[in-house]
């Protein structure tokens, strides 16, 4: 690749780099779009995208270079939205033809291809994708932040730092700055400096909101989380509270019902539990189990964690509760839950096997098991419960006795009610 062509797609890279962090782990940039509008006004933008193409499909075919362009565009709006099983399928279609033409479609379709592995935590298939582009288009600052990233969230630091180091040297705006300080600034905390990762993430949240105003675009969210929790890991638990106060409401306003909302919520939540204000944050944990339990890139332990948090809300603490007033609430999670077993069930039927960790899908099983006693739906409760301890029967490298003993504990309990309810009729 030379001259014009070159020069073409760094301009693409560029375009697409917004220095968007951290929704769990950090996040690669050509996210999100500069000062992105509200969510309603990108649905609107996906459907006319998808009007565009289908119009392009049928007058120019699957494989013209108008079709692969408007399927490009699609592809942009799609990663934006977290909508990673149709992003996926799309550059799946149009790969082939990519790389056969090569050139800038070819460059778009790897990075991508990139974006989507690192959105769905495949990060060492994005990092793949992403030496692939750094190998056609060379150095360019927002591939090199993208880089950094991808080693950041395997746990590479010293790759990471120099990475970003050779991004910053290349990076001359500042609103763009701001993704490279937030990745240094997570890299520090990662190896246990939160105090010295601070002051990193508070220069790029000030950076993004001199550049998109107080709540004008998701990357101002996403330095607010950052910031958020490098307080909690502080322990400085109100401060943490309030910043990600602030993610929530921008992450609600700019990018709606979002996997990095889904992320906030948690967080929100597990600090309001904290700090024992208990109330507040049940509602505030279930929003975030419906949403983690539907979006596409689905993540078992995060779904545990929410739903361990849900146990411990009822379970832990002096507050007594009522039989009814549990039933009441626990109901309420009857329908995660499910959707969480149904996700699991897919991928294992589809794929032979597998790739979720057999712990993480036992204890799934088991809190929820152990949720639906308290929403008194004793049955499904069973059926749980024996899932769990099948997975955790087949565990060999670490021992689970004691929790397939506490299933068995709680079966016997369930086994109990159950036959009493049948004697009773």
């Amino acid at each position: 690749m030379r001259g014009r062509e070159y020069e073409e797609a760094a301009a693409d890279a560029a375009a697409a780099a917004d220095a968007a962090k951290d929704d769990a782990d950090s996040e690669v940039s050509g996210s999100d779009k500069d000062g992105d509008s509200d969510a309603e006004e990108e649905l609107r933008r996906e459907a006319d995208l998808k009007r565009k193409l289908a119009q392009c499909r049928v007058k120019n075919g699957n494989e013209h270079p108008k079709t692969v362009a408007r399927i490009l565009k699609l592809v942009s709006c799609l990663i934006g939205e977290y909508k990673l099983n149709e992003t996926q399928e799309l550059l799946d279609e149009i790969l082939p033809v990519c790389k056969r033409e090569g050139g800038t479609h070819y460059i778009k379709c790897i990075q991508n291809r990139a974006f989507c592995l690192f959105k769905q935590y495949r990060f060492r298939e994005a990092l793949e994708m992403f030496e692939q582009q750094e190998a056609l288009v060379g150095p360019h600052g927002a591939l090199y932040e993208n880089l950094a990233h991808t080693h950041n969230s395997l746990g590479d630091y010293e790759k990471a730092e120099e990475y970003f180091s050779k991004a910053m040297d290349l990076v001359s705006d500042a609103g763009k700055k701001g993704g490279i300080l937030l990745g240094m600034g997570l890299v520090n905390e990662r190896k246990g400096s939160p105090s010295s990762a601070l002051p990193f993430l508070e220069r790029a949240l000030a950076l993004y909101k001199e550049t998109y105003g107080e709540d004008g675009s998701s990357l101002i969210a996403k330095a607010h989380m950052s910031v958020g929790q490098c307080h909690e890991t502080m322990k400085n638990l109100a401060a943490a509270t309030d910043h990600i106060r602030c993610a929530v409401r921008i992450f609600r306003k700019t990018v709606g019902d979002s996997p990095l909302t889904a992320n906030a919520l948690g967080v929100l939540g597990r600090l309001l539990l904290d700090q024992n204000e208990r109330q507040e944050a049940e509602p505030v944990i279930l929003q975030a189990l419906e949403l983690e339990v539907s979006k596409d890139a689905f993540h078992p332990d995060t779904v545990w964690k929410l739903l361990n948090s849900l146990k411990e809300l009822w379970t832990e603490g002096t507050a007594k509760h009522g039989l009814d007033e549990l039933r009441t609430h626990c109901s309420r999670y009857v329908k995660p839950m499910r959707i969480a077993r149904d996700r699991i069930v897919s991928q294992k039927s589809s794929e032979g096997g597998g790739k979720y960790d057999t712990g993480t899908v036992a204890v799934i099983y088991k809190t929820s098991g152990e949720l639906l006693m308290l929403a008194g739906e004793y049955q499904e409760a069973v059926k749980f419960l024996q899932e769990s301890v099948r997975e955790l029967q087949t565990i060999r490298d670490f021992d689970c006795g004691s929790l397939i003993e506490s299933c068995h504990t709680s079966l016997h309990f369930l086994m109990g009610q159950l036959s009493q309810g049948a004697s009773s009729h």
